[in-house]
């Protein structure tokens, strides 16, 4: 029985062995977007592996239901696959199998009864592997390595990074090496592979003034209590309710274990069916939930830091993030929970109350931060009474006993209310009010590089800037170039583009496209040229030196 991959699947695996072949390294990484069928991808390179006589492969990962649903995805694929688990929350130890699916728990210090020892070790769910390399992913592998060096080790996730933030293939004691091969979800989105998400306003935010973080992520308890203000979840679960009266399966993440109750107990007081799913529930009990979700019974559980990793409900249809996160890998891996396709869904709509889009970037364009270690001194203040320092977080003086009001909470209505996606982004047309040319350093730009025009075009609050380039040379130098006709320009450098840019012709208006904090000007518009004064200024070196914003290029 054969299975047919999708193209990109084809890829995915494709550059794997590429990956091999060019001697980039041995132990890679596959990025596949939540929904993108990374069983297949993993039935196909078993499958492949299986083509050489007595290879042994072994599939690993953290979790029971991930090693059981692993070996029915593959089976159905591949139904002539010799596999056994070895797994104590199975209850089968098998070594002798040429496929072997693994609890990391209960291999971490087996790796010697595994004869032969594994050729390949495919890791599912990888970005759960700890920074620490002295764990027990890191010490199985490094046991293989002594019974078999030529193993190779293949990560897949949806995240490449841990949920701390750290990238898994950089910095000391990296498993994995570089990546093979990176699914973009937006073009998934795109083609229709998986469902697109979409954003509607959460109009109260959580107030995180008083909320400190611990190995790079939030308190969970200062969390729990800065999302708990009873007002605040009645106007959450209000909004909830509200806005998905035309979604049938809610997946609601709370901040704590007594905050899922609150937001649970507030739709049921709604009329809606409700489940509540945190770590301290049965196996049992927690199947049930979602099974009873996944039948429609429910239309809707609340989670507490359960279902991010290996759940599968491809019915969500909304997803509704009632609290902050400081980790990119669960800010996505949250939002994947609503990105499978399911019959009569047509998208799955983003509640998020904890202002992660805004933190974390679009779905398919978010730049992890690089993982601190969450154990520098927190801030301090000053007692307004007796100027004594505390810690931030103190609500009493220890020193004259002032009471410090507790934080305010945000009742702003400026809530997140944007894309999802960065193709959803819409450039808009603003009007020119006013322009500067100034003569511009890029910050650490270093001896011998060329200064650069910067031209900023105020457009009523917001100030848009350009950077024209006339003493690069090169691609930089044409650009300018290419400009100079409709500027009105004669110049050919630098310094004689600021003797004339007085005279140069300015837009009545610009059309620009968000980036980042930024915007990037995609179109000028000199049918109507602005009425404004323009100013010009030749900065002095010391200037330009103390000057701190960022040029992109």
């Amino acid at each position: 029985m054969t299975f047919e991959l999708r193209d990109y699947q084809r890829a995915a695996v494709d550059g794997l062995y590429d990956y091999w072949a060019k001697g980039k390294g041995e132990h890679p990484l596959i990025v596949a977007p939540t929904g993108s069928g990374k069983t297949a991808i993993i039935a196909q390179i078993i499958k492949d592996a299986m083509s050489f006589p007595d290879t042994r492969v072994m599939v690993l990962t953290h979790v029971k239901e991930l090693l059981e649903q692993g070996a029915e995805g593959l089976l159905r694929m591949y139904p002539e696959a010799d596999l056994g688990f070895y797994s104590a929350g199975i209850g089968q130890k098998t070594t002798s199998r040429p496929i072997t699916f693994a609890g990391i728990q209960s291999v971490w210090n087996k790796a010697s009864e595994f004869i032969p020892a594994p050729d390949l070790v495919l890791i599912d769910e990888a970005h759960m592997l700890p920074r620490n390399s002295q764990t027990r992913y890191a010490k199985f592998i490094a046991d293989l390595q002594v019974c078999n060096p030529a193993v190779k080790v293949v990560g897949l996730t949806a995240t490449p990074y841990r949920l701390d933030s750290g990238e898994l293939h950089k910095g000391d004691g990296a498993l994995f090496d570089g990546i093979a091969y990176d699914i973009p979800v937006g073009d998934l989105m795109e083609q229709g592979w998986l469902s697109t998400v979409v954003s509607k306003s959460a109009h109260r935010q959580i107030d995180l003034s008083g909320v400190k973080k611990r190995g790079g992520e939030y308190i969970e308890a200062d969390l729990a209590r800065a999302a708990s203000d009873p007002e605040l979840v009645a106007e959450t679960v209000d909004e909830i309710v509200t806005l998905g009266s035309d979604r049938k399966a809610w997946l609601v993440f709370s901040s704590g274990v007594d905050h899922a109750q609150m937001i649970a107990e507030g739709i049921e007081g709604h009329g809606h069916s409700v489940g509540i799913v945190t770590g301290a529930l049965g196996a049992s009990e927690r199947a049930k939930v979602i099974g009873d979700f996944k039948a429609g019974r429910l239309r809707c559980i609340v989670n507490c830091n359960v279902l991010t990793t290996g759940f599968d409900a491809p019915s969500v249809d909304l997803v509704a993030i009632v609290r902050a996160t400081a980790s990119t890998g669960l800010y996505v891996q949250i939002v994947g929970r609503g990105t499978r396709l399911h019959p009569g869904k047509d998208d799955c709509l983003i509640l998020d109350f904890g202002d992660n889009v805004a933190r974390h970037g679009f779905i398919d364009d978010v730049k992890p931060k690089k993982a601190g270690t969450g154990e520098g001194k927190a801030p301090a203040k000053k007692c307004p009474d007796c100027e004594y320092m505390i810690a931030t977080a103190v609500r009493i003086c220890p020193n004259c006993g002032h009471e410090f009001p507790p934080p305010a909470l945000n009742h702003g209505s400026t809530a997140y209310n944007g894309a999802m996606l960065s193709s959803q982004v819409q450039a808009e047309w603003l009007d020119v009010t006013g322009v500067q040319y100034q003569r511009w350093k890029k910050r650490g730009g270093g001896e011998g590089k060329p200064d650069t025009l910067r031209v900023s075009y105020t457009c009523g609050l917001t100030v848009v800037s350009e950077w024209l380039c006339p003493d690069h040379g090169g691609y930089a130098a044409s650009k300018f170039h290419s400009r100079r006709a409709v500027l009105g320009a004669t110049a050919d450098t630098l310094d004689e583009c600021l003797d004339e840019c007085d005279g140069w012709r300015v837009p009545g208006r610009i059309k620009v496209m968000p980036d980042g904090n930024f915007h990037k000007i995609m179109q000028f518009d000199y049918a109507e040229e602005a009425r404004i004064e323009k100013v010009v200024r030749d900065m002095s070196r010391e200037e330009i030196d103390a000057i701190m914003d960022e040029v992109p290029f």
